[in-house]
């Protein structure tokens, strides 16, 4: 018994003995700094420049991580860290061990790096610039201190003032500024700041984005309300959604609440997550026919929109005629008998019903005669209802009409799945507006004309003349007028004033066409006699009145006097002409040979080579209508055949000199022809096809642009911008409303060419076709969106980054010298030849030369350097000109000595109307005072690419990361590395064969 007591009691011992010595916690990793053993969680202040080796021990292998701006993106760092020290270098130190279970015990040592011959790194902060974060979040901006020694550590606004209301900061000089709970009152840009022997020091600002929180249901819409299809086709519907977080589904229903598959795509674009389901059936049958749901869910609730499919068995087309007036329609139609219409304001009347099977075709054609009085706006209108839908409609007017910037009438045509609409507004219809109007229409089954004959109501004109003693009364009108003649003895203003009138009932009277008439009166009277002819018909009547005298004098002997003094004052007219100076014409384009500092050493153009490749033959090319004209030369529309392959036909523009153009235009237009040659191609810029140089004047041969410069295509299609935001802006919970009426007015033209002079415009050409007949329906419906203006902004980055790789400065970045090509790609140019700026109030006198000072630079206005930082201040302006729909920058304020003050002070415009807030704080950082803080064009195109909308992205994962991020910070020393990497390797070459550590930027 005692000894099993004793047995159980020894087990006892060895078991506490053992719990014991397992349970004694491991010991923290230690750190050593050169050698040097440094105590956890301590402090250490470097000097940049200096190498340094951190290495850890501990009882298991162990990695290190940095908060180091130079280190963070790398994740994990192998034991031990060989550095060469630099400001970015400095942070947090983190030793652990690499198991796992063991990752809690770690030890950490914080690094300052100071350089004191560089006053700009007592802060370091991430390169990126804009951070964007919900409502309710907390933001830590790491601008971090890298010397300890400063005091005072705060966080600023850019322009000093008070931090916004309820805006609570904690500051650590290792981690950075702590903002919690960010409100939408926090927008702005703001700065770490600290005091060391008695100056202040501020780090490179950060703008901080808050954006609101969820608060409704998706916002949700289909693809198109109502099909109509055949049997055999296929069904394809999309719902459209949207909403500001990623956590919401779409799902597709039938009429039975089954739930459907479909297919999902997935962008994020303006602060929104944009999911697309799209619901599709290979072959419809009419058991498919019904109700169609699609359902949007987010944590808020749910929104519906439905969809209506109608299965048929084989084709149809229904036709109606409508108009706007009361008028009196006669028609006929091949299968139906003439009738009569008394139309009201709006009738509406079916003049064809057809169908076919889907083997043969028909043609339904007819005819209708419309008659009204003058004066008044008439729309005339053919609704189509028809399946497969009408694919191509256009009116043909009588060939007599001109329609002069649409003052005669006005073509339109709409389409809403398989009815289409086409209206032709004939404005105040005259006379003259008579005649034929045909509408032409078709589709795979169907096609035909209805001709509406239109016939204006007027009042008669009377004229008589005496020929071989006859009189002859001519009237013209509709109905065709009736002539009566009536006598009188003696003369008398009137017959009506006659004791005893008498009605000649003999004249002979005949009719030319349906409104002209003729009657002829054989005058015998031997004393005086008063005549009258009275020409009447059902809307009014025409009086001309014919005295017979004896005797008459002949009076009219002063007329050749009269005509000697209108010859005279012709002469004065001639006179009174006089040439004016013509402007220089300069290439604006430069290319850098060298720099030093803001010294820049350009290219002479003329010293350019010019290779012989580029010469296309004069009697392949086939000139145009004037596209743009100026002082100096034109622009012109031209075919060129052959370009690139034999059989090639391409549409150019061709740019020349006017014949009274001098050898320094002549020079210039080649230098030019050079300067493009050199810069090569790339897709946003007006590139060079050709050129020819010889035997005879000299052309250069571009890229055509079909929609003309960007500044008039914004003012043209601000309304379609507009009437986009509309269904776009309800984040705010109201829609986006603007003064339609001061959009609709004449706007002044800023496109460099005067409205007044013998100048030109730049601008786009239609053909005869495209003016006089309809266009094909799909090219009707689709407008112009934000996302449009971000496209064009991103091109021209992308254009302006490209000129800057190759050393060239544009020197005038603006609307006016970009141009849209019929796929909405825009292009940079140089209107120097075909712009008379000395007329453009664009262009303002500073000294002997005229400059585009609202476009320019601070330095490039009061110190004239032009830098690619000059160019970047001008890109911000045309941003500003891009999302204000074509508004002249700085409205309503004069070139004087108040707006040179303002630009000095750093004053800038307003936010225009239809810029996203990205886009906004993009602008006011293209305009900073100081060039070198301005953004790379490389730099702007990366920024906003990531506001574009993504096209590849067809994840169906959901996910709580915006689609597009800001500048990532993982990133962000990619290029700074490689450059220290090769000076690394430099230095190595240098130092020859030997044992070298690997140095981790």
């Amino acid at each position: 018994m005692v000894s099993c007591l004793l047995c159980d009691l020894s087990v006892w011992c060895v078991q506490v003995f053992f719990f014991s010595f397992v349970s004694e916690p491991p010991e923290l990793p230690s750190i050593h700094l050169n050698s040097d053993s440094v105590p956890n969680k301590s402090d250490r202040v470097l000097t940049a420049g200096t190498a340094f080796i951190l290495s850890c021990h501990g009882i298991e292998p162990v990695q290190w991580s940095s908060t180091a701006f130079l280190l963070a993106y790398r994740g994990n760092l192998p034991d031990p860290v060989k550095i060469k020290a630099k400001p970015r270098h400095t942070g947090t130190y983190t030793c652990r061990y690499s198991n796992q279970s063991l990752e809690h015990l770690n030890a950490w040592i914080h690094l300052y790096v100071k350089d004191p011959s560089d006053r700009h790194t007592m802060f370091v902060t991430p390169r990126s610039s804009i951070i964007s974060l919900k409502e309710g979040e907390d933001f830590l901006f790491k601008c971090l201190l890298t010397d300890p020694s400063v005091t005072n550590l705060t966080l600023q606004s850019e322009d000093r003032s008070t931090l916004p209301s309820g805006m609570n900061v904690t500051i650590d000089p290792r981690r950075g500024a702590l903002i919690r709970d960010v409100k939408l009152s926090f927008n702005g840009r703001y700065a770490c700041s600290g005091w060391k022997d008695g100056r202040q020091f501020r780090s490179n600002p950060v703008d901080l984005l808050v954006l609101p929180v969820l608060h409704r249901p998706p916002s949700l819409s289909v693809s198109q309300d109502e099909f109509v299809l055949l049997e055999g086709e296929r069904f394809e519907v999309t719902c459209l959604s949207n909403n500001p977080s990623h956590f919401y589904s779409v799902t597709w229903r039938d009429a039975n609440m089954q739930k459907l598959e479909a297919t999902l795509s997935r962008k994020y674009w303006n602060k929104r997550l944009y999911i697309n389901s799209t619901l599709s059936i290979s072959e419809v049958t009419q058991k498919h026919s019904g109700q169609y749901t699609c359902t949007a869910v987010n944590e808020v609730g749910d929104a519906t929109a439905t969809t209506q499919l109608k299965v048929l068995d084989r084709p149809y087309l229904k036709i109606y005629l409508q108009m706007s007036e009361p008028v009196q329609v006669r028609g006929h139609l091949s299968a139906v008998d003439e009738r009569q219409v008394n139309a009201d304001s709006r009738s509406l009347e079916l003049i064809a019903n057809a169908s076919t099977n889907r083997t043969s075709s028909a043609n339904v054609s007819g005819s209708s005669r419309v008659e009204l009085d003058e004066g008044h706006d008439v729309a005339l209108t053919f609704l189509l209802e028809a399946y497969p839908p009408i694919t191509s409609q256009h009116w043909t007017t009588p060939t007599h009409i001109i329609n002069n910037y649409s003052t005669v009438y006005q073509e339109s045509y709409t389409a809403n799945g398989y009815r289409s609409e086409a209206t032709l507004l004939l404005h105040r219809v005259r006379p003259e507006d008579r005649g034929q109007y045909e509408f032409h229409f078709s589709n795979s089954f169907f096609s035909g004309s209805q001709t509406i004959n239109l016939q204006i109501y007027r009042s008669p004109t009377a004229s008589v003349t005496l020929k071989n003693d006859t009189l002859i009364c001519n009237s013209s009108g509709y109905p065709r007028p009736t002539i009566f003649w009536f006598t009188c003895p003696g003369i008398q203003p009137s017959y009506v004033s006659c004791a005893a009138p008498y009605r000649i009932s003999w004249a002979s009277q005949e009719g030319k066409n349906g409104e002209e008439v003729t009657s002829h009166f054989l005058l015998l009277a031997d004393g005086d006699v008063t005549v009258e002819c009275v020409a009447s018909n059902l809307v009014g009547q025409s009086r001309r009145v014919f005295h017979h005298r004896h005797a008459t004098v002949f009076t009219p002997a002063l007329i050749g006097a009269l005509s000697a003094a209108v010859v005279l004052f012709l002469l004065l007219l001639v006179v009174f002409y006089k040439c004016r100076q013509k402007p220089k014409y300069e290439i604006v384009w430069k290319i850098i040979e060298s720099t030093d500092g803001n010294n820049y050493t350009f290219v002479d153009p003329t010293q350019l080579p010019y290779n012989q490749k580029w010469e296309f033959p004069r009697d392949r090319l086939r000139l145009g209508a004037v596209l743009g004209s100026g002082a100096f030369g034109k622009v012109v529309e031209a075919t060129a055949y052959g370009l690139g392959t034999d059989n090639k036909v391409t549409r150019v523009a061709v740019k020349m000199l006017k014949p009274s153009a001098h050898s320094e235009e002549r020079e210039a237009l080649m230098s030019e022809l050079k300067i493009l040659s050199h810069l090569g191609y790339h897709d946003n810029i007006v590139n060079l096809l050709g050129a020819c140089t010889q035997g005879g004047p000299m052309l250069m041969i571009t890229e055509y642009c079909s929609h003309g410069d960007l500044l008039n295509f914004l003012r043209a299609h601000a309304q379609d911008i507009m009437t986009s935001m509309v269904n776009v802006d309800e984040v705010q919970e109201e829609a986006f409303y603007k003064n339609m009426v001061a959009q609709h007015a004449r706007l002044r033209s800023d496109s460099g060419i005067s409205c007044c002079s013998d100048y030109q415009e730049m601008q786009p050409i239609m053909s005869p076709v495209q003016t006089h007949q309809g266009k094909n329906l799909n090219s009707q419906i689709n407008g112009l969106s934000v996302g449009d203006l971000m496209s064009f902004s991103y091109q021209v980055s992308q254009g302006l980054d490209f000129l800057s790789t190759r050393n060239c400065i544009h020197r005038d970045v603006a609307a006016r010298n970009v141009l849209l090509t019929d796929r909405h790609v825009a292009k940079i140019c140089d209107f120097g030849l075909a712009r008379d700026i000395r007329n453009d109030d664009s262009y303002i006198v500073q000294g002997n030369a005229r400059l585009p000072v609202k476009w320019m630079a601070p330095e490039s206005i009061f110190q004239c350097i032009y830098t690619v930082q000059s160019d970047v201040w001008s890109y911000g302006v045309l941003l500003w000109e891009i999302f204000s729909l074509g508004k002249s920058p700085y409205p309503n304020i004069a070139v004087d000595t108040n707006f040179y003050k303002m630009i000095k002070d750093g004053g800038h415009m307003e936010q225009p109307d239809f810029a996203p807030a990205e886009m906004y704080q993009l602008m006011k950082l293209c305009w900073s005072l100081e060039p070198t803080h301005r953004p790379t064009f490389k730099t702007i195109s990366q920024l906003i690419s990531r506001l574009l909308p993504s096209t590849n992205d067809t994840s169906s994962h959901y996910s709580d990361q915006p689609a597009y991020r800001n500048i990532n910070e993982c990133r962000e020393e990619e290029e700074e590395d490689e450059e220290e990497i090769k000076e690394a390797t430099i230095k190595r070459e240098d130092e020859g064969p030997g044992e070298s550590l690997p140095v981790y930027k």
